[in-house]
């Protein structure tokens, strides 16, 4: 995933007083916290930007509401930077940007860590049928499909919507359960499999 500046704290008092202001300066302490691989705890974010748990709470929501908004920001801007170097390689189509998004993830040690760290509570809040993190990148690839399909003019046996469910599918299955057991993720495997879904 990403990497980014540690960000300095917003107290109370601070020039950012609006709701969002307040919830960008929860996230970007949290992400930064993620990337240095601590653990999420709410009330540490909350001394570390000067506020309390009650405003984090009434911000972000529960520990899972929070983690899983970082993780979809740190997801999505992943996925930005897969199609930004897929396309520098002249690589623009689906296969290109998805090769890419898995391998950055697997790159990870911070998403790798949380995986074997908390193991049952990152595979709830990322297998979950109507959890944030999964309806998000569930779009965010039928978007890319539509796209590809737009632009390169590939042809689709299904729907987008149903291609985007089944390659989430098959990305974890070859992701979250070999991390769980400590073992290391296929990923290679999974966007074989993905191309071959994809081929005319």
């Amino acid at each position: 995933m990403t990497t980014e500046t540690r960000q300095p704290g917003v107290g109370a008092d601070g020039p950012e007083t609006s709701a969002g202001q307040r919830y960008a300066a929860i996230l970007r302490q949290a992400r930064s916290m993620f990337l240095a691989q601590e653990r999420l705890d709410i009330g540490e974010i909350a001394g570390r930007l000067g506020l309390s748990r009650i405003t984090i709470y009434r911000h972000m929501g529960n520990r899972e509401h929070l983690v899983s908004e970082v993780l979809w920001s740190l997801s999505r801007d992943t996925l930005e930077r897969a199609r930004a170097d897929a396309r520098a390689a002249d690589e623009p189509g689906f296969i290109g940007v998805y090769r890419r998004y898995n391998q950055y993830l697997g790159e990870s040690a911070a998403f790798l860590q949380f995986l074997r760290e908390e193991s049952a509570f990152a595979l709830r809040l990322l297998t979950r049928p109507d959890g944030a993190v999964r309806v998000r990148l569930m779009a965010a690839l039928q978007e890319l499909l539509e796209e590809d399909a737009h632009q390169n003019g590939r042809q689709l046996h299904l729907d987008t919507q149903t291609l985007a469910y089944v390659i989430v599918c098959i990305g974890e299955s070859y992701l979250y359960p070999l991390i769980a057991m400590h073992n290391e993720p296929d990923l290679d495997r999974a966007t074989e499999v993905v191309d071959l879904l994809l081929r005319p």
